[in-house]
């Protein structure tokens, strides 16, 4: 059954919605979790507080909004269904490369940042954003190498733990230095393709049939 199409009023809301998640995105991304208030988020929106209650009742809620947002935008592209069709190493490196550029963009780091150093004090942020990605984009991933497993193209295994270490093979030496600002600039075409190149390697290997 077709949605019906939505109304004026409802493109308004969701347009100032998004307009109030990016917002939010900044201070947090600026500021951090705990040093951003809602009264920060209205003043930096031009509104009143009670118009940003009117979206979202609390900043936790928020904060959850900006990264389910953000992360399904990570998970919808990794997992798009035009290299379904691939084989395991064609959809491998499609998703390693596709990962792994999207894990390094200004945005995503400035969020990972964010999320190491709030969750000592504040852990429902951690869990949050665990819930909200990494377990979303493993789960989706671990259900494609269990279908490999399924298909003989990989060794049984735990597919949730095989998808944890091709996650790990494609961000080695690079994800942490980026996040601690070691290294800088965006990795070239050919860095990207040399990284996942290898990862993908060693995972094959890893998991080769018996």
């Amino acid at each position: 059954m077709t949605a019906a199409p939505m109304s004026r009023r409802e493109e308004r809301r969701d347009e100032r919605r998004d307009g109030i998640l990016d917002v939010a995105r900044d201070c947090f991304l600026a500021d951090g979790y705990a040093a951003t208030s809602m009264s920060t988020i209205a003043a930096r929106l031009g509104g009143s507080k009670g118009t940003l209650y009117n979206y979202f009742k609390s900043k936790e809620e928020l904060f959850e909004a900006v990264m389910q947002r953000q992360c399904g935008a990570l998970a919808e592209t990794l997992f798009d269904v035009e290299h379904e069709g691939d084989d395991a190493r064609e959809r491998l490196e499609h998703f390693g490369a596709a990962f792994l550029k999207l894990l390094l963009t200004p945005e995503s780091i400035g969020i990972h940042r964010v999320v190491v150093g709030e969750s000592g004090r504040f852990p429902e942020v951690g869990r949050m954003f665990y819930d909200m990605g990494p377990k979303v984009i493993l789960t989706k991933m671990a259900a494609y190498v269990s279908d490999l497993m399924d298909q003989g193209s990989l060794r049984r295994a735990d597919p949730f733990v095989a998808a944890q270490q091709f996650k790990d093979l494609t961000i080695s030496g690079v994800l942490q230095p980026r996040t601690w600002g070691v290294l800088t600039g965006e990795l070239t075409d050919t860095e990207v393709e040399d990284q996942v190149t290898t990862a993908v390697d060693t995972f094959l290997r890893a998991y080769r049939p018996d």
